[in-house]
């Protein structure tokens, strides 16, 4: 049997890779540079690793087992796959979700402590005190998704004295470090979002999901409230989003993802007031290769031994 990698792992790291494929069946592992490559090793692979090209995996008929690297699999999934009978993919679920929080964080605390203004300010050399920090402490946490992503926002909420509310469409046991957990349904999330002192996204992008956040949702929020995003972009509605913050209707936002990426020179977000704009980087963190490798390694072990993948997900639902 063959195992196609298509990453840009090193050579050490491709290396490990085989060593499990050797130990675990004597099969043959290839790193694949090309679509070209790829189609030539296709026929007799049973299992790729990484990108999911679509003139790769149409030519291999004996394809059973695909893992991406990615956390969702609006990215990777091409027209037709998520139909393929006989093909478990799996993803990485989760596995970047500390990083994300950590990132969904510090957006919160740069706006509601006005590091932006500070950060200009000081580009420029002014020195100009303006005393409109708002509290952290003691607010409300409402999170839209209470998978990996979400469950990490909520364990850093704890540190700030704060209640954590989340809907969620699968999820019914709610974590300990969550005060409320209910089903996303639209009478939940209006609720959720006119009682949160700042909002989460933590739920990946579906044709449920896309837009779920438009004019009337952002109406229900407090003037007071925040919005951050590092999850999916389409998930706001991005003009909508620009409007509120224009009309003060909403304190400020973050976002680390957007419906067209990179974001469009024409956004009005680009001119938004008290908004902060990171590019696509928040699952981003220097233990992410290695983390990324040692996933691989242990997945591709439990599928040459017979077992489960672990993170296997659902093409035709998204997740």
């Amino acid at each position: 049997m063959k195992i196609l990698v298509d990453f840009a792992f090193s050579e050490d790291q491709i290396e490990q890779l085989r060593a499990v494929a050797a130990r675990n069946g004597g099969h043959e592992l290839i790193q694949i540079h090309s679509d070209r490559e790829g189609v030539a090793a296709a026929p007799e692979a049973e299992v790729i690793l990484g990108y999911f090209k679509k003139a790769v995996c149409e030519a291999a008929p004996n394809l059973k087992w695909m893992q991406t690297f990615a956390a969702g699999l609006d990215s990777v999934i091409y027209d037709g796959l998520a139909d393929r009978e006989g093909v478990v993919i799996s993803n990485m679920a989760g596995e970047y979700a500390a990083a994300a929080a950590d990132h969904a964080w510090a957006l919160y605390l740069a706006l509601v402590r006005r590091l932006d203004r500070d950060l200009r300010q000081q580009l420029r050399q002014e020195w100009i005190a303006a005393h409109d920090q708002g509290d952290v402490a003691g607010g409300t946490l409402g999170l839209i998704g209470c998978g990996g992503f979400g469950v990490e926002m909520a364990k850093r909420a704890l540190g700030y004295d704060m209640s954590v509310l989340a809907i969620d469409a699968v999820r019914t046991d709610k974590p300990d470090m969550v005060s409320e957990l209910k089903p996303a349904t639209n009478e939940n999330l209006r609720s959720l979002l006119q009682r949160s002192d700042v909002v989460m996204v933590a739920t990946p992008i579906t044709p449920q999901t896309y837009r779920m956040i438009g004019r009337e949702e952002l109406a229900q929020m407090k003037p007071s409230a925040y919005l951050i995003n590092v999850a999916r972009g389409g998930i706001i509605d991005e003009d909508a989003l620009a409007q509120s913050l224009k009309t003060g209707k909403l304190a400020g936002a973050g976002l680390d993802v957007c419906e067209v990426e990179p974001l469009p020179a024409a956004s009005p977000l680009w001119e938004a007031p008290n908004f902060i704009l990171t590019p696509h980087v928040a699952g981003w963190a220097a233990s992410r290769p290695q983390k990324m490798l040692e996933f691989f390694c242990t997945n591709l072990e439990r599928y040459l031994k017979g077992e489960t993948p672990l993170h296997v997900a659902d093409p035709k639902r998204g997740f």
